[in-house]
């Protein structure tokens, strides 16, 4: 990966940044939407996603010269943002999905319950272990760097 094009972070690190930011803009109304204009969610968790894909386009475009601390921090905020959104998901009261899939000929339609329910919530446990897992690596030397988006 060291090899790769230096094109690459600054195309993904864009479309994050564009991403976040109509997240953002359509939640405070600069960005048009469908007739209701409402999100499902809670504004926090909105913005979380929002701030959290800003950060992670940020964080693709940051030069390696930063302080490996900074980065770890900011790599470390943006992964709590991510966790606010994984475990909304999986743990909202009364949300219920919907989702449809086809493969081929066959297709499949419908909410999703308890089942969905279970996979969101192993997702977001995961996610949950992982956050806690880097912040006591950070914590414990913080002159090591945390897992940072952008490979050494």
């Amino acid at each position: 990966m060291n090899n790769a094009p230096k094109w690459i972070p600054i195309l993904f690190g864009s479309l994050m940044l564009l991403m976040g930011v109509l997240i953002l803009g359509a939640l405070i109304g600069i960005v048009p939407t469908d007739e209701t204009g409402r999100f499902l969610a809670p504004p926090l968790v909105i913005i979380s996603l929002g701030l959290s894909l800003i950060l992670g386009g940020l964080l693709l475009w940051f030069p390696k010269q930063p302080p490996p601390a900074v980065r770890s921090f900011l790599f470390l905020l943006a992964l709590a943002l991510v966790t606010v959104v994984c475990n909304w998901t999986a743990f909202a009261p009364n949300e219920v999905y919907s989702s449809s899939t086809s493969i081929g000929p066959m297709s499949i339609n419908g909410e999703v319950g308890i089942v969905g329910r279970i996979a969101f919530g192993i997702s977001a446990l995961v996610v949950d272990i992982f956050f806690i897992a880097t912040l006591i690596a950070w914590l414990r030397s913080p002159g090591s760097p945390a897992p940072s988006f952008r490979p050494a």
